[in-house]
């Protein structure tokens, strides 16, 4: 019988996390860029997060942010 193994995740707020590309291999930010562009792309067939990606870019555009 295998033994039951429990995984914690931690998670880090957006605004502290930092990657320096700098000194990041290129192959491994190429990878990094594949993903998230993959992300992305799937991120904005889902038609609620498109409008509300949308209303945010209007909400942006009011405030004269671009």
């Amino acid at each position: 019988m295998m033994k039951k193994t429990k995984t914690e995740i931690a998670s880090m707020a957006p605004a502290s996390v930092h990657i320096d590309f700098n000194v990041m291999p290129k192959h491994e930010s190429d990878s990094l860029c594949r993903v998230l562009a993959r992300s992305v792309k799937e991120a904005f067939k889902n038609p609620k997060f498109a409008a509300e990606y949308e209303q945010w870019c209007k909400e942006r555009r009011a405030k004269g942010m671009t």
